[in-house]
């Protein structure tokens, strides 16, 4: 059992998804002393995770559900005692305070990244909503294909050709022009070309970078070993945060190919895959088990269809997926 997350922006936003997991986790197994051990170690580990575990539990009482879930065990033991005599009120007031808790802590999660969803948008120049994409032409007659729920700064002038990838994912179609390098800045990862075609991912974990035709050249300030040979056509690496490098080879198609609706991956984790889909879900997608989420996956995917994809991730694992609202989907293994 874990606390694994999709998309985390804060780290307020990633307490209050766990503390979404817990209550979910000691609703279903209220008598499990695994899940009760493991939910006090969590909390023990971070004073964000109380504060995290307060709030969720004061916006329960608001809502009129007046009791913690740890006490859930105690409450269920007094309805069963009473049920002979309102057993279908008692059931569906029981679940009613418990779905309204769920949703109010999703919305506490939703207000955790909020203000930076609106300074990101603020500062781009070209953006995208969750499950749209956009073709761009720039000035300079290079093409950018945004993925959903992106966002890019560009800073042209007659020396240079800058894009900052903001958020999300885009593919370059890129006009030579030796006298005007093209770079891309994704966080800590910097990509110089003159004439290619290449595509640049941000994730929770770090940068990908995949090329169709052409070179391109990388740099990372936080992994100086990635400022080698440049990449070629077929060739991505991914940095991570921490300054780890991962380099490979796939059919040069692979680069970008979300363009056509469909997402292929190949040997990915399914917390990157769920990622991915989430930026097609108009909700939020957590993973409740961080087991899961370090799980591989090889498959294409249906990015219209993003529920019905991420089940399919999940059931690969014998894990499940529950859509909680149309605003949110917890996938765990149980």
């Amino acid at each position: 059992m874990g606390d694994s997350l999709i998309k985390p922006r804060q780290d307020t936003a990633q307490s209050a998804e766990a503390a979404l997991h817990w209550m979910i986790a000691l609703e279903d197994k209220p008598d499990d002393a695994e899940v009760a051990t493991a939910f006090e170690a969590w909390l023990a580990s971070s004073d964000d995770h109380v504060k995290a575990w307060a709030e969720a539990r004061h916006v329960w009482k608001v809502l009129g559900a007046a009791h913690e879930a740890r006490e859930m065990a105690g409450r269920r033991d007094h309805m069963r005692r009473s049920s002979s005599k309102t057993p279908m009120a008692r059931g569906t007031r029981r679940r009613g305070y418990f779905t309204a808790s769920i949703l109010a802590v999703a919305t506490i999660c939703v207000a955790a990244v909020f203000l930076q969803d609106i300074r990101i948008w603020l500062q781009a120049d070209y953006s995208t909503g969750v499950a749209q994409t956009r073709e761009i032409r720039l000035e300079d007659g290079s093409t950018v294909h945004l993925g959903a729920d992106s966002a890019i700064e560009v800073a042209f002038d007659q020396a240079s050709r800058n894009i900052r990838l903001l958020t999300g994912e885009a593919y370059f179609e890129v006009e030579p022009d030796a006298a005007r390098p093209f770079r891309v800045d994704a966080g800590d990862v910097d990509t110089t070309v003159l004439g290619t075609a290449f595509d640049v991912r941000m994730m929770a974990e770090g940068t990908a970078i995949a090329v169709n035709r052409g070179r391109v050249a990388v740099a990372s300030s936080t992994a100086a070993e990635v400022s080698g040979a440049p990449l070629e056509a077929g060739d991505w690496v991914r940095v991570s945060h921490a300054g780890k490098v991962e380099r490979g080879r796939d059919v040069p198609d692979l680069a970008g190919g979300w363009r056509s609706g469909m997402l292929v991956v190949k040997d990915r984790s399914v917390g990157e895959v769920a990622e991915a889909l989430g930026r097609y879900y108009r909700g939020r997608i957590v993973l409740a088990d961080a087991a899961i989420a370090g799980q591989r996956v090889t498959g294409v995917y249906n990015l219209n269809e993003p529920i019905g994809a991420l089940t399919a991730v999940a059931a690969a694992h014998g894990a499940y997926v529950h859509q909680i609202s149309p605003w949110l989907a917890v996938v765990s293994s149980w």
